[in-house]
């Protein structure tokens, strides 16, 4: 039955296109001779503007035109029967009742031939009779009696189609103006345009045939269509979550149904936002600022239920809407699951960034506005920002501003070497809020951490040792983050921010090395090409490891102050301090005792072999202006 309806269609096709064809052909030979006579005309007409206002017919004879004026008007009737598609131009005069060519032109082969040849025979002053023409009388009353005329000839070259138009020069003479196309491939013209216009309606045919398969494919991927529209119109882009307008219209829409209904369920808002998306978009760029928010959405997926609806009210601020019969308690283990999971993001160590949230979780109150609900909430969200978590958050962005407007200050504390009486020094970093007064490194320092400040502070660290060390005449040596240090790209930032650092010691705890030793030592080679040497701090309070410590490129072990603390008390950090002594001579490392604070320790620990010591008996930290003045009054060696 399908090959039937085929053969059908087939059939009915085929009568469509010869009837096409027909009437394409005879709308094709009408319009060919149009154009024909229209290209005539054209042409004719404008010879008498080509040629030029002189050239005129008064007194004319045989001998009135040089070969160089006769070439040139060829010239020119060649170029203009090219530019109006005719092949012959001329202009004929009455002389003696014999019709008389004055100026000839063409894009035929022996026209153009004649002129390159610089020949006007055959171009200028040829009568009718000379060429056998017989229309000497038609052509003699034509320019008598009529204005335009167009004539059908054939010849030996086949058939002609002319145009005489019967002008007036400035001498009131008369002459035609005339043009003549051959008419022996009007057929083949016609044929090529007929077979053109064949494969146009075979291609309409087919394009008909593809439209209709088209259009029902579009049909059924209509549901698709609308599918993807609704997406796109209600739908963030970026997290797939609900719109702010959609969201709200159906959060409206859930609080009517449920009040008409009287439904008996509970409504939960829970509001987060991303404390420091600002700063991550300006230090790592807008594409890891929308990695966050996508982070965020992700965690909220996985904490929250496909039922419970997530909207995103602006760039980082996200509306989570709970519809249950959920209790209070319910609603914290959902808070304590969320965190459990943002804290397992954030210990990823191939994240390039973290993220710290601020949260609000509220229960809808019946008799509230939507409005007055959410004005409640942003409240709260304010609140935990400003006095809350996000505090320890916000502190972050003091962190920046305290760097720019020059809070920070370093001090700097003395390493003293018995043996040589060398004086070294580890810079210190403090900061002097104006508000909050002094805050701790113990404080400030985690939260740099955790909001990637850690880098800013680092770099101003470095930029400030690089300026005192020349003053202070001696290495200094700086602690360094391990989150910083872990970062992928470390060494090729300190290189590049801060060029040569001879002098600078960086000082990491032993936790900074243990996740991908390859990596640190490879971080560690490129930084000692600058002039940096790596200490290992508190060392015997981490992972201490022989089979990492063996391979490491570092040159000093730092012994931490809680093995001195209880040293006399305690056998065990007496063995254990020894064990490092030896451990680092055997390593060929230098080892430094920190917290030495009373000569009975240091007394000891000299009998042990120490040499360098870092404590409150040598030196507290101060500002460089002291300890300068401290160097050159010789105070540190002065102790020794």
């Amino acid at each position: 039955m399908k090959i039937k309806q085929n053969v059908k269609i087939f059939i009915l096709l085929t009568i469509g296109i010869f009837i096409y064809g027909y009437l394409g052909y005879s709308h094709l030979k009408d319009k060919e001779l149009q154009e024909i006579n229209y290209n005539l005309y054209r042409a004719a007409k404008n010879i008498p503007y080509y040629l030029g206002d002189d050239y005129t017919f008064k007194n004319m004879d045989k001998n009135s035109h040089t070969h160089e004026k006769i070439l040139e008007a060829t010239e020119i009737l060649n170029e203009m029967s090219r530019a109006n598609k005719v092949d012959y131009l001329y202009t004929i005069i009455d002389e003696k009742n014999m019709p008389t060519y004055t100026a000839i032109g063409g894009n035929v082969k022996k026209y153009i031939d004649k002129v390159k040849n610089r020949d006007s025979t055959g171009l200028y002053w040829i009568d009718f009779q000379a060429l056998e023409d017989d229309s000497i009388g038609e052509t003699i009353d034509i320019l008598k009696n009529k204005t335009i005329h167009y004539i059908d000839s054939t010849d030996k070259g086949g058939g002609y189609r002319s145009v005489y138009l019967v002008l007036k020069s400035k001498d009131k003479r008369k002459y035609i103006a005339g043009a003549d196309i051959k008419m022996k491939n009007l057929n083949l013209r016609i044929l090529k345009k007929f077979t053109y216009i064949i494969l146009n309606g075979v291609l309409i045919i087919l394009l008909v045939l593809l439209l209709i398969s088209t259009t029902r494919r579009i049909l059924s991927q209509k549901e698709k269509i609308s599918e993807e529209l609704y997406l796109k119109s209600n739908f963030d882009n970026l997290t797939g979550v609900l719109k702010r307008e959609r969201g709200m219209k159906e959060l409206n829409e859930l609080i009517n149904y449920n009040n008409t209904n009287k439904m008996n369920k509970n409504i939960y808002f829970g509001l987060f936002d991303i404390v420091d998306l600002t700063y991550i978009n300006n230090e790592f760029g807008m594409e890891i600022g929308d990695k966050a928010i996508i982070s965020l959405v992700c965690i909220l997926r996985e904490t929250f239920r496909t039922s419970d609806k997530i909207i995103r009210l602006n760039g980082d601020q996200f509306l989570v809407v709970i519809e249950s019969s959920l209790d209070s308690k319910e609603i914290m283990n959902l808070e304590e699951r969320f965190l459990e999971k943002l804290e397992k993001f954030n210990k990823i160590k191939e994240n390039e960034y973290k993220i710290f949230i601020c949260k609000v979780f509220n229960e809808y109150k019946k008799d509230l506005s939507i409005k007055t609900a959410m004005k409640t909430l942003f409240d709260q969200l304010d609140f935990e920002k400003t006095q809350g978590d996000g505090v320890f958050y916000l502190l972050g962005n003091d962190i920046k501003k305290g760097i720019e407007n020059e809070e920070f200050k370093i001090y700097y504390q003395p390493k003293v070497n018995v043996r040589t009486k060398q004086v070294e020094f580890e810079a210190l970093m403090r900061w002097f809020h104006p508000e909050k007064g002094e805050i701790s490194p113990g404080i400030f320092i985690p939260i740099a951490e955790k909001t990637s400040l850690i880098i800013d502070l680092t770099d101003f660290l470095i930029e400030q040792v690089k300026k005192d060390i020349v003053k202070l005449k001696t290495s200094v040596s700086l602690n360094i983050s391990p989150i910083h240090f872990n970062k992928k790209y470390f060494s090729k930032e300190i290189i590049t921010k801060h060029g040569t650092l001879k002098g600078i010691n960086f000082e990491l705890t032993e936790g900074a090395f243990i996740d991908d030793i390859d990596k640190s030592i490879e971080k560690i080679n490129d930084l000692k090409k600058i002039g940096i040497n790596f200490f290992i701090d508190d060392f015997g309070t981490g992972y201490s490891s022989l089979s990492y410590l063996s391979k490491l490129p570092v040159t000093t072990l730092k012994i931490d102050r809680s093995f001195v603390i209880n040293m006399f008390e305690c056998t065990e950090n007496m063995k254990i301090i020894k064990t490092i002594i030896e451990l680092g001579k055997s390593l060929n490392l230098e080892v430094i005792v920190e917290g030495t604070e009373t000569i009975e320790e240091i007394n000891m620990l000299k009998e042990m072999g120490v040499e360098l010591f870092q404590g409150y008996y040598y030196g507290k930290p101060e500002e460089l202006g002291k300890v300068i003045k401290k160097i050159d009054e010789k105070e540190y060696i002065k102790k020794i």
